[in-house]
């Protein structure tokens, strides 16, 4: 699970960057189902809760297992609920507002294509690192974010694939993008009695 988890939020902090670097005139505020795909056709759900351009909720499921990652972009960071009441905090190593050469990427769109009942833009992101291989959203005119995206190798083999169905548009309450009450940081270095 621990694997799984890396990788799918390697994926979301990508995409995640990605959009935010659209510079989308839209706020978008919504929560779906979200269905991800791996290479081998492992298929992993989950939800997803977004609210504006800056805060993203994604809980996975995984062997009767959920775990939650929080993606502050407005704060430059990203939180991983554990248990026993424990939160794990990576900040970004970069600011996610502004380009950053390690994702160099040309973009070009690639077609039009109805995802979901969405009419979507798709847009290709191949990026100057081969080894981040390609990019594919499908944007959605509505929201303003992408209700698919799609990892490629630099030789079109799919790796990995996220889509967003049974979305339900509207307001997120505030709380899903908050640390919940009583929860401590996750520390490698135990406390002291003394």
């Amino acid at each position: 699970m621990a694997k799984r988890f890396c990788l799918s939020l390697v994926f979301l902090l990508l995409v995640a960057l990605i959009y935010c670097g659209l510079a989308l005139a839209a706020s978008p505020e919504f929560s779906a189902d979200m269905i991800m795909t791996d290479a081998k056709g492992k298929v992993t759900t989950g939800k997803i809760y977004i609210q504006g351009n800056e805060k993203i909720r994604q809980e996975i499921s995984d062997n009767n297992e959920v775990s939650v990652t929080i993606l502050r972009i407005d704060k430059k960071v990203c939180w991983t609920l554990m248990p026993e009441n424990q939160y794990m905090e990576i900040k970004f190593p970069f600011d996610p507002n502004q380009p950053n050469p390690d994702f160099e990427y040309e973009m070009k769109t690639i077609g039009r294509e109805t995802v979901n009942g969405y009419s979507c833009q798709v847009i290709q992101y191949t990026y100057k690192d081969k080894k981040y291989g390609i990019l594919v959203q499908w944007v959605s005119d509505e929201l303003g974010f992408a209700v698919k995206a799609e990892t490629k190798t630099t030789k079109g083999k799919v790796n990995s694939t996220v889509e967003y169905k049974n979305i339900v548009k509207g307001k997120q309450p505030d709380e899903l993008f908050e640390i919940p009450a009583g929860y401590e940081k996750f520390s490698l270095i135990p406390k002291l009695p003394f």
